[in-house]
């Protein structure tokens, strides 16, 4: 009698997880279904009528939040997934800025393609990043921000001094507009929707990294990276993965930065670039992609009407924002959702 009992509940309890897991997938569906809806019903008023409506100054203001929006995602691979403290990330901006600063401008009159210059400033922030992260794989905490930090100013400094190459503090200028195929990129409009794409893409790529292995391992390493190793994952090539992967949009931004500007100086690689990166992920969720563009969109869009009152306090506020969000709202302003509500409890 007990053996049948036993089988009773244990087919019972069997029946309510086959349950639980159907209602659950089907939260999942309709989730992602309205997600996407969310997403067109966005696009289709950014894409169709926004560059018709504003001015050039305000295309602009987008077209810089794009490359907020650009690196802050790269930078969260590093901070979000991995949790490893990033101060320099500006100087993987720098590298693809002056690869296509230097090799399509009159400068050293050397005028190569965009389309070969776009994904070679990539791969060369890539690799610089992965460069980086060798010697800095031991260190964790504060030691890492200061190499971090040390490292972003070496690269500032380097590009300010080494004039026969760089242009020195005077910067280089007459940078080529970009041509794609047969069409040249020259107007605000032009630039506008290049960044609204490759945003769409990278954030569509970075959902898909999160979800894969590899971005449950970068977050078993951020929770514990003793457990992690534990469960025998390899954390050093794990960490120089996501410092490489995270590098590349920053050079991709700064591609298109150089081209945008048609002139580039180590002015535009401060310190407080990096910061901007940093604050973005802080404030709008470390590891929450939705958190990340809304924030890169309210610091960049929101704040430009108050930049010509507060240009020289821009550090003071980041600052301000970082301790206020560190005290009272920790989580950002679109926490990072781990699994749905069911696994929550």
């Amino acid at each position: 009698m007990n053996r049948v009992d036993d089988r009773t509940q244990h087919s019972a309890g069997l029946a309510r997880r086959i349950q639980n897991a159907a209602l659950s997938a089907v939260r999942t569906v309709r989730h992602r279904a309205q997600s996407r809806w969310l997403v067109l019903a966005l696009l289709v008023p950014l894409v169709l009528f926004l560059p018709y409506i504003v001015s050039n100054f305000w295309l602009r203001v987008l077209i810089q939040a794009g490359f907020g929006i650009m690196m802050a995602l790269g930078l969260n691979v590093v901070m979000g997934y991995t949790g490893l403290f990033h101060l320099g990330y500006a100087a993987f901006f720098a590298v693809g800025a002056y690869t296509y600063a230097l090799l399509a401008s009159w400068l050293h009159d050397i005028h190569l393609p965009f389309l070969l210059l776009f994904p070679l400033g990539g791969i060369l922030a890539t690799l610089v990043g992965a460069l980086l992260a060798v010697p800095t794989l031991p260190l964790r905490g504060d030691y890492l921000a200061m190499v971090t930090l040390a490292f972003g100013e070496i690269m500032r400094l380097a590009l300010n001094n080494l004039t026969s190459l760089t242009g020195g503090p005077q910067g280089v200028m007459g940078i080529d507009h970009p041509r794609i195929l047969f069409f040249e990129l020259s107007t605000p409009r032009d630039y506008y929707y290049v960044v609204l794409l490759l945003c769409v893409a990278e954030m569509w790529l970075m959902g898909r990294l999160e979800k894969s292995r590899i971005g449950r391992a970068w977050t078993a390493i951020r929770e514990d990276e003793e457990a992690a190793k534990a469960m025998g994952l390899n954390t050093d090539r794990l960490k120089l993965l996501a410092c490489a992967i995270g590098a590349a949009p920053a050079g991709l931004a700064g591609v298109l930065f150089a081209a945008v500007q048609t002139y580039v100086s180590p002015v535009s690689f401060q310190f407080v670039e990096s910061l901007a990166s940093v604050s973005i992920v802080m404030i709008g969720g470390a590891g929450s992609i939705p958190g990340v563009v809304l924030a890169a969109l309210a610091l960049n869009i929101v704040a430009e009407p108050l930049r010509k009152y507060a240009q020289a306090y821009r550090m003071l506020i980041y600052g301000a924002l970082l301790i206020a969000f560190s005290l009272f709202r920790p989580q950002g302003l679109w926490p990072k959702q781990y699994g749905s509500k069911d696994e929550q409890e």
